[in-house]
């Protein structure tokens, strides 16, 4: 059983069979290994090369008499007929013109809206759910219940050592002759002691006193680690759920004007081929519109992980992605790190625990007292006694010279520790400040300037050529559309990055509202 399990174990790599060759007589346990590495992708390979869209074929030599500017046949869509315009019959009413165009040309489906939940949740009810479900939170906790258990060990005082004694046993003794138990000796019991001295117990107590009081700030910091998983998972969530109604809104603008254009070549004021440009940009709306359902969906279940409850059905999430970044002090915010950062504070009490260690070992050398009485009943005398022992260990030559030289460097290396722990927390900081500032201004100017401007600017030109349509080109209106669709689009990536930051310096800092209460 051993060989199959060891033989399987070697079919991973090579490492771990050198590592087993180089040490003899080895004793390998029968661990959990995963299966034998089968081959990779084979059946993958096949399908990969039987798919359609695969058979580019090979690229033609280049032919001279090729058209210029023709599509090269690798390209998709590269051997399609060109474009022929739907042919009207002389005489052709209104209405037998546009019947000729929609049959020519593809239907666009509407896109559908999509549907509310009806349950709303705010992001202090996913918080709260986090800290009762989150599994770090409860072994966090269980970390402090530990401590707590090796205070009480370190202060616990010594057991003493009971056992049975005899001493000046002679079985041949007979006195007076034919007595049966003179030869027993002396027979009792005896009794040790250790006495601690020095305060060492309680010195002990209070250096593992420090590890209970860092299990404690240790749940403070899970439970700040926590919020802000689910902080970033809400606001991505967030921002995705804007993104679909977004991408839906955009779709339902393209497919206006597709329809319009429609029109136009109905009235032979377009050409043919116009109409395919905005029905491939519908078609990229429609898949913009469908990677943002999936990927609020995928937001979602992030979101659920984060609080604790992966199989959490979806709700609708209360608040607005586009709503203004709070306002961020980076003084206050700096001064708060350096005050109750957990980080921080772990560093600071490991200071002093360290110094506390640094005088436990110190007194260590101090000999405690050692203790040894025994009580007994002289069979050959017929009469009780006892004897008393009290000792100390001679600290001549183990005097804990090593353990105080080792904890002098430890308080020289705890304080370096906080040292490097702020300045690593201020650069974090600084990082996820600049990333705030920059993006909160960004979004505010695409919320206040870009978008109003570009939306006034597509309304005007769509007013205008209802009007004056010689003076506006059709063109200028898709223009329009696809300068609005762009900026919106960006403006959701800053949302993105801008949450994303808010929630960082939030982390960093460790503040319990991201929105700070007025005073």
């Amino acid at each position: 059983m051993l060989r199959r399990r060891l033989s399987r174990w070697l079919s991973i790599g090579g490492i771990a069979f050198q590592v087993g060759c180089a040490t003899r007589n080895a004793v390998i346990p029968a661990g959990h290994l995963p299966p034998p590495l089968p081959p990779v992708d084979v059946h993958t390979a096949i399908a990969l090369d039987e798919s359609p869209a695969a058979k580019v074929g090979p690229v033609a030599a280049p032919d001279a008499k090729k058209d210029v500017f023709q599509i090269p046949q690798a390209l998709p869509g590269g051997g399609l007929p060109f474009v022929t315009p739907p042919k009207f019959a002389p005489g052709a009413t209104p209405a037998e013109r546009a019947a000729a165009v929609r049959e020519a040309y593809p239907v666009l489906v509407p896109v559908s809206a999509t549907v509310a939940v009806g349950k709303t949740v705010s992001l202090p009810e996913l918080e709260q759910s986090a800290l009762e479900n989150s599994p770090a939170i409860k072994r966090a906790t269980a970390d402090v219940a530990t401590a707590h258990g090796q205070v009480i060990q370190a202060g616990l005082y010594p057991n003493p050592t009971v056992g049975y004694q005899a001493d000046q046993v002679q079985p041949h003794l007979r006195i007076p002759e034919g007595a049966t138990f003179s030869g027993a000796g002396q027979q009792g019991g005896f009794i040790n002691q250790l006495i601690k001295t020095a305060g060492k117990l309680t010195l002990g107590q209070r250096v593992a006193g420090f590890d209970y009081i860092n299990a404690l700030v240790a749940v403070r910091g899970t439970q700040v680690a926590v919020i802000a998983q689910v902080r970033t998972a809400y606001f991505s969530a967030l921002v995705a759920q804007q993104n679909v109604a977004i991408n839906k809104g955009l779709a339902d603008m393209i497919d206006e004007v597709y329809n319009l254009q429609l029109k136009r070549v109905a009235a032979g004021v377009d050409a043919g081929y116009e109409p395919l440009q905005l029905y491939a940009q519908a078609v990229q709306a429609r898949n913009a519109y469908a990677q943002g359902q999936e990927t609020a969906k995928a937001a979602w279940k992030q979101l659920a992980a984060a609080v604790g409850q992966p199989d959490l059905a979806p709700m609708d999430l209360a608040g607005q992605a586009a709503a203004a970044a709070p306002a961020i002090d980076e003084d206050a915010a700096k001064a708060r790190i350096l005050e109750q950062h957990t980080d921080i504070l772990i560093a600071r009490n490991t200071i002093a625990q360290n110094r506390t260690n640094l005088v436990l070992q110190r007194r260590l050398p101090i000999p405690d007292i050692g203790t040894n009485q025994y009580h007994q009943y002289d069979n050959a005398a017929q009469t009780y006694q006892f004897g008393l022992q009290i000792g100390i260990q001679l600290p001549l030559y183990d005097r804990n010279q090593g353990n105080i030289h080792s904890a002098q460097s430890k308080i020289a290396s705890s304080t370096l520790n906080l040292e490097a722990t702020r300045n690593d927390l201020f650069a974090r900081f600084a990082e996820a400040y600049g990333r705030y500032r920059a993006n909160a201004v960004a979004a505010t100017n695409y919320r206040e300037k870009v978008l109003p401007s570009l939306t006034q600017a597509y309304q005007a030109i769509i007013r205008r050529y209802q009007v004056e349509p010689e003076k506006v080109g059709f063109g200028d209106i898709v223009v329009a559309q696809q300068n609005l669709a762009a900026a919106l689009q960006s403006y959701l990536q800053i949302l993105d990055a801008q949450w994303k930051a808010v929630v960082d310096v939030a982390n960093v800092s460790q503040v319990d509202e991201l929105y700070p209460a007025s005073k």
